[in-house]
């Protein structure tokens, strides 16, 4: 038996303005391609989409998907993330059910799990865990008493327990932030602040396997779990991760590992380098077709730099000069009601931002006082 375990789509997400609805969709092709060669199940452990109502591109691109697994034939097991609305996943999952499409988005159903069985008789029960919301966990079970992230975690693992088989290997899915070794990424990290919503790897043990989301780095947290990390990478954190979902090959009851790699339309990369030499050097050529985050090394003020950038990479995403961070505690703030005079005050300008060329401050001086001579005549006209 072969399952295949991915996570954390965020379909319909953009980063610095870039639409990635074409990035996911070729990755979504190429796992196709592979589901078709002989899988029996797929496992997607939250975050489908990248907020709660997606846009209707994203929702058409993952119903096509899902199509496709129908026609497959292939089991598909879904829960909901932190960024997808439970609800409006659920839709018609009862008539899903039946081509094979289950959607587990509701805590009452955590005891069902779901039997896989290939055609040579191997078996596997698939255990379903959404993102749990510990203020739902605790209106729906008022008795427990439950109050932490953590306890509503272990009150509805310790509820799954009783259904579980020691004769058929079981595989939890999880969207969760679980394991104190586990890595997180910029893109996760404004909910993440402070190890929010940690839960010990402890809590998910007698599962043969985890395969766990919502962390963007694929790693191992803990014994027998797994994070796929996500579809494609969600910041430039995320450059050096090779994206993959993990393969399940489930033999006489074992479980063994692999992955299959994803294959990104535009690779993500950052750089580091002087304007001239961005726009000049030939080892930067290869960069042309790929997602950039740019650090200048400048001192001075640069003119019309992202037309500039873009003119040679045409896919800038985000461009930074260190050299021009303002130090709020050192630098004196000068206002426009500390200088009076319009000329003094572009002169202070140009001193902040390092214009030490006496030329080219003259030539700006020069431009500076034809505008304002220009807007003082139209001013008199009116």
């Amino acid at each position: 038996m072969r399952i295949m375990h991915t996570s954390d789509w965020h379909l319909g997400k953009s980063i610095h303005g870039q639409d990635l609805l074409e990035d996911q969709s070729k990755v979504l092709e190429d796992l196709k391609v592979e589901l078709s060669k002989g899988y029996d199940a797929l496992l997607i452990s939250g975050d489908v989409y990248d907020r709660s109502i997606p846009p209707s591109a994203a929702v058409d691109l993952f119903s096509g998907f899902i199509e496709s697994m129908v026609e497959l034939g292939i089991i598909t097991v879904i829960i909901p993330g932190n960024h997808d609305s439970p609800s409006r996943l659920d839709f018609a999952s009862g008539v899903l059910e039946r081509s094979g499409i289950h959607f587990r988005c509701r805590y009452d159903r955590i005891t069902e799990p779901i039997l896989v069985r290939d055609q040579s008789g191997e078996k596997v029960r698939i255990f379903a865990l959404p993102f749990v919301d510990e203020a739902a966990v605790r209106a729906m079970y008022p008795e427990e008493g439950i109050r932490t992230h953590q306890e509503a975690t272990e009150f509805l693992l310790k509820r799954m327990k009783p259904s579980m088989d020691d004769t058929i290997p079981s595989i939890l899915i999880a969207h969760a932030y679980a394991g104190r070794s586990a890595i997180r990424s910029e893109s996760e990290r404004e909910l993440l602040l402070g190890d929010q919503g940690l839960v010990p790897a402890e809590l998910f043990e007698g599962f043969d396997h985890v395969a766990l989301g919502h962390l963007h780095r694929p790693q191992k947290p803990g014994r027998n779990m797994y994070y796929s990390g996500s579809l494609i990478p969600y910041s430039f954190s995320e450059t050096e991760y090779i994206k993959s979902s993990v393969v399940l090959d489930v033999k006489d009851g074992r479980i063994a590992l692999g992955e299959f790699p994803h294959s990104l339309k535009r690779r993500f990369s950052c750089v580091e380098a002087s304007m001239n030499e961005l726009m000049e050097d030939e080892r930067f050529e290869g960069l042309r077709d790929h997602y950039l985050s740019v650090k200048l090394t400048d001192d001075g003020l640069l003119i019309d730099i992202h037309r500039r950038l873009t003119e040679r990479f045409p896919h800038v995403l985000e461009i930074d000069q260190p050299s021009l961070h303002v130090e709020g505690s050192t630098d004196r703030v000068v206002s426009r009601e500390d200088v009076d005079d319009p000329s003094r005050l572009f002169t202070l300008f140009l001193e902040k931002f390092g214009w030490k060329d006496n030329d080219n401050r003259e030539l700006a001086m020069e431009i500076f006082d034809d505008v304002r001579k220009e807007l003082d005549r139209r001013e008199v006209r009116q």
